[in-house]
């Protein structure tokens, strides 16, 4: 029979983590306004936010999958044994609550990689129509278009840079 204090420990944990993406969740909506609206000062706050929650999703993360190897070893499964089976050897109570629990993270998660496509296939979208303006407004000067990070993306010959910032 597994302990209490773990069961305890993992509600605790997923309920923390669903609180995370809930709040991720609400970060990336705003990281879309922001960059839709240009705020660009906003956008780097937004973001470093997020890179402080995805830390700490991460350790969460950790955290849970560690206390569920530490169960299913209390209930004597092999690590290889399914989530399910986990829950059908807790307490009925117990097995619901986490079931439900992590229910609603996959759903939180869902919800969040349809927000970051939607935020990368705008951003792909805006950087298309910048190569084609650029192209239009000043053919002799159409050329690679870089990131930040120095990346380029596909063009003809000469870089022209914009704005460093990009």
């Amino acid at each position: 029979m597994p302990s209490a204090e773990n069961t305890s420990r993992l509600l605790d944990v997923l309920n923390r983590e669903l609180k995370l993406l809930e709040e991720y969740n609400k970060g990336c909506e705003t990281l879309h306004q922001e960059l839709v609206g240009r705020n660009w000062n906003g956008l780097e706050s937004t973001l470093n936010h997020l890179r402080g929650n995805a830390a700490e999703l991460e350790e969460r993360d950790r955290e849970r999958e560690e206390l569920i190897r530490v169960l299913k070893k209390d209930v004597q499964l092999q690590e290889e044994a399914s989530f399910r089976m986990l829950l059908t050897r807790l307490e009925p109570e117990v097995g619901a609550e986490i079931g439900v629990l992590k229910s609603r993270i996959r759903h939180a998660v869902n919800i969040l990689q349809v927000r970051l496509k939607g935020i990368g296939r705008y951003s792909e979208n805006q950087t298309g129509i910048l190569r084609d303006m650029l192209g239009e407004f000043m053919p002799e000067k159409k050329g690679k278009i870089y990131n930040s990070s120095g990346v380029k993306s596909p063009g003809e010959n000469r870089p022209l840079l914009i704005n460093h910032r990009l």
